[in-house]
């Protein structure tokens, strides 16, 4: 394990002095003294880090022993979830009726099932992904995933409408150069759709280092709204918008028809207020962040 780690400076300001905030599983969980970000170092070397995510992963038996993808999408294919919601907020953003025409890129696509809620709602769905595995099953599904990352050359400046990474960023060795080259490959008003989860959370302040999202081999970065924030206004997003929203109330709101799978906002008034409400309450109890940023 020691030959495979590596220190590593503040990826947002540069400068590598920090505390420790959490000792987890062997690993330092630190934070930045001068811009507040929080990370992990000593981390996994990038080699160590891609060899975590192999085909044992994808079905549960790595690191994220929560994760149980192949299943998620037999059951969530034909299934009304949160995902449906989450493409209609980026309709919402590019402010179109029509995306038969739009390309929505997922980054770190894994199995493929946001891809999938993506083309039912008539996007143009490309993905990219690392893991070989994940890349011919979401083929096998009809879908058009490669097994690249953003930086082989593929990805061409203002070529794609809109950009989703639902739980990745904190996954990636350099969160600051993969958020300046997904900004460059958005066509002008183009919409990044971002979720993670939200260190400034309630359950990480009871819980400490027993907080589910602490996973120090695979989740190397924490962000905060502010920290999250800094990053995309840095990378050149104009308009950002950081939600506190997590799944569990919208769920609620989703499954009790509050929230309709097509709409951003609910149309009639009763519905309207619950959902201002609830979200007003996820606020303050969430884990997890949904983020928005436009070009």
């Amino acid at each position: 394990m020691v030959n495979s780690l590596e220190g590593v400076a503040c990826n947002f300001c540069g400068k590598d002095d920090y505390k420790i905030v959490y000792k987890k599983d062997g690993f330092n969980i630190v934070k930045c003294k001068s811009c507040g970000l929080v990370y992990v170092n000593p981390r996994l070397t990038q080699t160590a880090i891609a060899e975590l995510y192999n085909d044992d992963y994808f079905v549960g038996k790595g690191f994220d022993q929560s994760v149980q993808y192949e299943k998620e999408f037999n059951e969530g294919m034909n299934q009304v979830d949160l995902g449906d919601w989450d493409v209609s907020t980026i309709k919402n953003m590019l402010n179109v009726d029509d995306v038969s025409e739009k390309t929505l890129l997922d980054v770190g696509s894994g199995m493929g099932l946001f891809l999938w809620k993506a083309k039912k709602q008539g996007f143009i769905p490309k993905g990219l992904e690392l893991s070989k595995f994940a890349v011919d099953f979401s083929n096998s599904r009809g879908l058009n995933v490669e097994n690249k990352s953003i930086f082989d050359g593929t990805l061409k400046d203002e070529s794609v409408d809109a950009i989703s990474m639902k739980e990745v960023i904190e996954h990636l060795p350099n969160p600051k150069a993969a958020l300046k080259k997904l900004y460059s490959a958005l066509k002008p008003n183009g919409v990044l759709f971002i979720t993670t989860g939200n260190y400034n959370c309630i359950e990480r302040k009871l819980r400490g280092a027993d907080w589910f999202y602490f996973m120090p081999k695979g989740h190397i970065y924490y962000f905060n709204p502010n920290t999250i924030k800094k990053y995309l206004l840095e990378a050149g997003f104009k308009k950002v918008m950081v939600t506190n929203q997590g799944d569990l109330l919208m769920n609620f709101l989703l499954n009790n028809s509050i929230i309709e799978p097509d709409k951003f906002v609910p149309e009639k008034l009763f519905k309207k207020i619950i959902f201002y409400k609830t979200r007003f309450l996820n606020h303050f109890i969430s884990s997890g962040m949904r983020i928005y940023a436009v070009k």
